[in-house]
């Protein structure tokens, strides 16, 4: 009896020692993964917008960073009708820091890194969409960026250095060709596209008057622009300028009509008059604005005018973009 109440007490405590040492190493995998799950930490003098962020956790980084969010944001700005050239100014977004796209950066960041927030874009509540029937004079002020309109009717002598400015200085500009003319100038105005510069319209006719016009002869005379440019630069035109700046509501009826947003301009070098290269600087320098529509033609002046104007419009924080990259509501985010 004592013998069988012996070994059963020895199997039980048998039985047990072999659980236990089954369950060991799980136990000890277990107790080994908990101490691999350590939070992460940001690498050491890591800073994002001069603020130190280096040896925090993950969790009192990122209550660190939505503080930041909450202070470091821009609102959008709605477009708007400008009471004194009752033109439209386009809109431009907000910018907010994205919480969690900046927290990879700065997990990802080296010792002793400078980080840029991560910013999110957001769309104002009014845009150029909801006046169509608007002409534009100027872009946002707010944008840095200012764009050449360049009107070409006449003047292919002067085009390959008004290109070659242009590409030397690595600068865009938008080019608002007359049908009539690329329909006698192909090759040029081929030229024109095939560098790379934005196309738009300026009307098939340099010879009549839009603003008398009734609505059966502008309807032909932009369609017609518009069919000639893209048969022969492969591009339809988003913007269209009338000749001389004439407008009607009748013109910007038309134009809406043909999904064509009128384009005026804010700046004029009135270089067709050749007023002479210093004079055209100190024109724009002395007035020039982010967003402004620099008005252009190919003269014997101009491509000098842009080998310095263009350098010092950079010098003032301003960067020649074309004309749909100023008009796009995007903000410029520093990377």
């Amino acid at each position: 009896m004592r013998h069988r109440m012996f070994g059963t007490i020895n199997g039980r405590k048998l039985l047990c020692i072999l659980i236990l040492i089954m369950l060991f190493p799980l136990a000890l995998n277990f107790a080994t993964k908990n101490r691999l799950k350590k939070e992460p930490v940001i690498a050491e003098g890591v800073e994002l917008l001069g603020k130190p962020l280096g040896g925090l956790t993950l969790t009192s980084a990122k209550t660190v960073l939505e503080q930041m969010a909450s202070v470091h944001q821009v609102p959008p700005v709605n477009a708007v009708i400008d009471e004194e050239t009752k033109g439209v100014i386009p809109e431009i977004n907000g910018l907010v820091i994205d919480v969690e796209e900046t927290m990879h950066k700065l997990l990802v960041a080296q010792e002793g890194e400078s980080v840029e927030p991560y910013y999110r874009q957001v769309a104002a509540e009014t845009g150029l969409q909801d006046f169509p029937e608007y002409p534009i004079y100027r872009g946002n002020p707010e944008k840095k960026q200012v764009a050449f309109l360049i009107n070409v009717a006449w003047g292919n002598e002067y085009l390959p250095a008004l290109l070659a400015a242009l590409k030397e200085a690595k600068a865009q500009g938008t080019f608002f060709l007359v049908g009539r003319w690329v329909e006698g100038n192909q090759r040029e105005a081929q030229m024109i596209a095939e560098a790379g510069f934005e196309i738009a319209s300026h009307g098939y006719s340099d010879a009549i008057s839009l603003q008398q016009a009734d609505k059966e002869v502008i309807d032909a005379d932009l369609r017609k622009a518009t069919e000639i440019i893209e048969a022969v630069c492969k591009v339809k035109p988003q913007f269209f300028s009338p000749h001389r700046g004439e407008l009607s509501p009748l013109v910007l009826q038309v134009a809406a009509a043909q999904n064509l947003r009128v384009i005026m301009w804010s700046l004029d070098t009135v270089d067709w008059q050749l007023p002479g290269v210093e004079k055209m600087l100190a024109k724009v320098l002395n007035n020039v604005q982010g967003g402004d529509l620099i008005l252009m033609h190919p003269t014997e002046q101009t491509a000098e005018f842009l080998r310095l104007v263009i350098p010092e419009l950079r010098n003032l924080g301003l960067e020649p973009v074309t004309l749909s990259t100023l008009l796009n509501p995007e903000r410029q985010v520093k990377e």
